[in-house]
């Protein structure tokens, strides 16, 4: 068995300048966050869990099947939030602009996932990039006031080019995140 999720990869820049700059700001982590690394920043689409190894070749035709006509794209990185919400934030994340390119065939590959046994969770995507997982908030006011001054902020543009099937390894030092099949984006 492998934990398996399909997502696609996030580089920023940008955005790993400002997750720097906040990640040494003292007076913010007087809360207790866990970062995540930039190089494992991605959208998840579907998080699959424990998957037979067996599996793993028709996971890859499906994505192959989902994906075949979708171009690669650019879209902007902007604003900063919370899940479930800001009275009891548990992940700080980026939103994402625009995903629509990748919606038809996202519904594709979902359908496809259930009609071969596969079973994920269901939610609506909202499109996000985690920067970090919140563990508690001793200093609710710095945090407050990073969220209200960041809340419209565009963190620059990045390019949706790949659709990677990845298998997450946990670690004591945090997930890390090994691709086992990469579908380019035309």
């Amino acid at each position: 068995m492998k934990r398996l999720f399909i997502g696609v990869p996030i580089q920023s820049a940008k955005a790993n300048q400002f997750a720097k700059i906040w990640k040494n700001d003292r007076q913010l982590n007087s809360n207790q966050f866990n970062w995540t690394k930039p190089e494992n920043w991605h959208i998840t689409l579907f998080f699959l869990g424990d998957t037979p190894i067996s599996k793993i070749a028709l996971l890859q035709n499906l994505i192959e099947e989902s994906f075949k006509n979708i171009g690669a794209f650019n879209t902007e990185l902007i604003g900063l939030g919370v899940f479930p919400n800001t009275h009891n934030p548990k992940v700080l994340w980026l939103g994402l602009e625009d995903i629509k390119p990748l919606m038809p065939a996202h519904s594709q590959l979902g359908d496809l996932l259930l009609q071969n046994g596969f079973s994920f969770d269901s939610k609506p995507l909202k499109p996000h990039l985690t920067l970090a997982r919140i563990k508690h908030l001793n200093d609710r006011l710095v945090f407050d006031s990073l969220l209200n001054e960041f809340r419209q902020k565009t963190f620059g543009t990045v390019k949706i080019d790949r659709i990677v099937l990845f298998e997450s390894i946990l670690t004591q030092q945090g997930p890390v995140y090994k691709p086992l099949f990469e579908k380019p984006l035309e």
